[in-house]
C-alpha cells in the first residue's frame, strides 16, 4: 500500500517473505516515475510474512543538521539552496515564489525543508534519476502547486456508494485581517527602543483596510446584520511573523482566505467515483455536495492518495482537508513558542534571533523549574 499526501507522509507498507534490514533502499517505477524509498521498520514473526514499512527517501535528512541559516529576502531557490547545502539533494525545479525570510536554527534538513515550502507558499516533490538500476540522482522540485485542473468532478448525496464524508472544527472566514513581522519603536537616532509600536499591515496599499474580504462566500457564509436585511462579513486573522514587506502580506492574507472562505470538509472517496481520468495527488476536483440545502458547490484538492497494490489497484484518495494528526497539533505548538521570539525582541530591541530563541528556551526552562518546586511546599 503506498500512502502520500501533500507536503506530508509518502509511505510504502507490503508483506514479504524476505526479511529486508532497516535502512534498505526500495527503488521503483510507479508508471513514469521513479520512487526511492527507505525500510524503518519490520514486524518479523516466527512463521509468515514480514511486514515492512517504509518511508520516502526524503527522510534521510533527518541526519543532516543546519546550525544556523538566517534566510533574509530570499527567493525560494536561494532559501532551498541553503538548506539542501549539507544534503546530498539538488534542485531539479524552483517557482518563482517571490522573496521572504525565515531563520533555521539547530533543525534538521528535512524540517527546514518543510519550512521553506510553508514560508515560501510552495509543494515538494522529490525528483529521482535512474541509471544503470541504480540511483543517479536525487533533486526537490518546489512547484506553486502539484498538478492542475483536468475536469474532475463528483456529486456527493446522489446514491454514493464508497464515500465518507468529515466535517472539520475550523470556521469559515470571508474576510481576513493580515498581520506580519512586529515593528519595533525607534529613536531619532534610528536606535531600536524597548517594545513594538504594532504588527505590520498593509492598509497603505489596500485603500486603507487592512482586511481583505469576498463578497461572494459573505453571500454564502457571511452573518445576518441585527436587522437580519443583508449578511455581512465574519472575520478571522492570520499573522505571518516572518513577513517584513507589505505586499506579500497582502498576497499572503489573500492566499489564506482563499481556504478560510470555504468550510472545512474533507471526502473520502474512491477514484471511480470521480467523473473523468484517473486521478493525481494534487489534482483540483469540482466538489456538489447535494446534501446540503442549498446544495454546495466546492472547488478543492486532492491532498492524499492512498493505492493498495494486488491484482488490481485499489485507489481511494480524500479530497479537500486532511485533518491533522497529534503530532502535526504539537508541531504547531512547538511554532508558536518559537514565534515567541519576536515578543523578546520587543522587551529587548537589540537581541539577535539566535540570542530570541536562546531566550525563549532559557524562559520555558525556568517555568518548568519553578513547577517543580512546587513539590517541596505542603498543600
Amino acid at each position: 500500500m503506498h500512502t502520500e499526501e501533500l507536503n506530508g507522509e509518502d509511505t510504502l507498507e507490503f508483506c514479504c517473505y524476505d526479511i529486508p534490514t532497516k535502512g534498505d533502499r526500495l527503488l521503483w517505477l510507479d508508471g513514469g516515475t521513479w520512487r526511492e524509498h527507505v525500510v524503518v521498520r519490520t514486524e518479523e514473526p516466527l512463521e509468515g510474512l514480514c511486514s515492512v514499512y517504509a518511508e520516502s527517501s526524503l527522510c534521510e535528512m533527518l541526519d543532516d543538521f543546519i546550525e544556523e541559516a538566517q534566510l533574509v529576502s530570499r527567493t525560494a531557490s536561494q532559501a532551498l539552496s541553503a538548506i539542501l547545502a549539507p544534503t546530498r539533494w539538488g534542485i531539479a525545479y524552483c517557482a518563482n515564489l517571490g522573496t521572504a525570510g525565515a531563520l533555521i536554527y539547530h533543525q534538521n534538513a528535512l524540517w527546514a525543508l518543510r519550512r521553506v515550502a510553508e514560508v515560501w507558499g510552495g509543494e515538494v516533490t522529490p525528483v529521482i534519476t535512474v541509471s544503470g538500476g541504480r540511483v543517479a540522482s536525487r533533486a526537490i522540485r518546489l512547484d506553486d502547486e502539484r498538478r492542475d485542473w483536468r475536469g474532475l468532478r463528483f456529486t456527493y448525496g446522489k446514491n454514493m456508494a464508497g464515500c465518507t464524508r468529515t466535517v472539520l472544527e475550523q470556521d469559515v472566514y470571508t474576510a481576513l485581517y493580515g498581520f506580519g513581522a512586529g515593528l519595533p519603536f525607534t529613536d531619532e537616532d534610528g536606535n531600536y527602543k524597548a517594545g513594538y509600536q504594532r504588527k505590520l499591515t498593509f492598509g497603505d496599499i489596500n485603500g486603507d483596510l487592512n482586511w481583505v474580504g469576498d463578497d461572494a462566500a459573505k453571500a454564502v457564509w457571511g452573518r445576518w446584520d441585527a436587522s437580519r436585511t443583508a449578511k455581512i462579513h465574519s472575520f478571522g486573522q492570520v499573522t505571518f511573523s516572518d513577513c517584513t514587506d507589505q505586499a506579500r502580506l497582502l498576497a499572503l492574507t489573500r492566499k489564506a482566505l482563499a481556504e478560510a472562505k470555504q468550510p472545512k470538509m474533507s471526502y473520502e472517496i474512491d477514484v471511480a467515483v470521480l467523473d473523468g481520468d484517473d486521478a493525481e495527488l494534487g489534482d483540483t476536483v469540482a466538489v456538489i455536495d447535494t446534501s446540503r440545502d442549498p446544495e454546495w458547490r466546492l472547488t478543492a484538492r486532492i491532498v492524499k492518495r492512498v493505492r493498495t497494490f494486488g491484482d488490481t489497484v485499489v485507489c481511494r484518495v480524500t479530497v479537500g482537508t486532511v485533518q491533522k494528526a497529534d503530532y502535526e497539533q504539537v508541531s504547531v505548538l512547538s511554532a508558536s513558542v518559537a514565534a515567541l521570539q519576536d515578543d523578546v525582541v520587543g522587551i529587548d530591541g537589540n537581541l539577535t534571533s539566535a540570542a530570541s530563541i536562546e531566550r525563549v528556551d532559557e524562559t520555558v526552562t525556568e517555568a518548568i523549574d519553578d513547577l517543580d518546586e512546587l513539590a517541596d511546599l505542603d498543600f
